[in-house]
């Protein structure tokens, strides 16, 4: 049995995930904005689930979730940080505060969770710190400018932190996943009023966008069930690409990089030079 630290509870996989790791018997610390929405969940298990208020970008509210976690189980296990916003906009036309919320709850909140129970894992030698990015965060989408930027940034930082944390014995695993059925489009902030330069690229996005909700191939159940997986596994990935649009995307993202590499080699390897040329 082990214990679960997991934020934005609420809805979508960050829900699917403490249902599915209390019901295989594991303790789950289950935080969100609004815990009362999580009332079902620990009146099916009272014993082995605490709901904790936790809005991700309160850095008093992150401590608080932490220590109550470890007053009330001792100590944590599996970190998932899944909480987060979407925004959709042209870069030129997003709203500043807009953007800084993105990626405060994106980046920042996944940032100061981890960087919290990071001493607690230290100590152990032990852990496995789960992230919910995105393949927004392996690839650029035209309308998502500042939603891929907070997901390329943390998942460029998870990265980085399974080099430093590996030998510790602390394991780390980013989830990006393509299109889920969770409640990222309802939710986050729109700017679709587009300037006409910006019409042959965004109206076929807005299209897109506005036929996702409920159709979405991603299960969040199972990316909760592929999570629980992964937790037992003695050499889980580092990145763990969810669903098929995910997985062409990555492939497509990947040729391209190669072959620009290839193409400009040349060039690229002139920038290195002796001092004195």
């Amino acid at each position: 049995m082990a214990t679960w630290f997991i934020t934005g509870c609420s809805t979508g996989i960050g829900r699917a995930t403490a249902e599915k790791a209390a019901a295989a018997g594991h303790r789950v610390v289950a935080t969100a904005r609004r815990p009362e929405s999580l009332d079902d969940l620990v009146a099916r298990f009272p014993d082995t689930v605490a709901a904790l208020p936790l809005e991700v970008r309160d850095d008093a509210q992150i401590a608080a979730a932490v220590d109550a976690a470890l007053a009330r189980f001792g100590g944590v296990d599996v970190v998932v940080n899944n909480a987060g916003i979407g925004y959709f906009s042209t870069i030129e036309e997003s709203d500043p505060e807009d953007a800084q919320e993105v990626m405060d709850a994106n980046f920042w909140g996944a940032a100061k969770v981890t960087t919290a129970l990071l001493p607690h894992l230290r100590e152990r030698r032990s852990g496995h710190i789960f992230t919910v990015s995105s393949i927004a965060g392996v690839r650029g989408s035209a309308g998502l400018g500042y939603y891929c930027a907070s997901k390329f940034a943390v998942s460029g930082l998870m990265e980085a932190l399974a080099a430093e944390v590996s030998h510790l014995g602390i394991r780390v695993t980013v989830l990006e996943p393509g299109p889920v059925r969770t409640l990222w489009i309802p939710s986050g902030a729109k700017n679709d009023d587009v300037l006409p330069d910006y019409e042959p690229v965004m109206r076929p996005f807005w299209d897109r966008i506005h036929s996702l909700p409920g159709n979405q191939p991603g299960s969040p159940a199972a990316a909760a069930e592929a999570m629980l997986a992964l937790a037992d596994h003695p050499e889980p990935p580092l990145h763990l690409i969810c669903g098929a649009h995910a997985v062409t995307q990555t492939r497509a993202k990947l040729a391209r990089l190669g072959g620009e590499v290839d193409r400009w080699e040349e060039l690229s390897l002139s920038v290195d030079r002796p001092a004195d040329a």
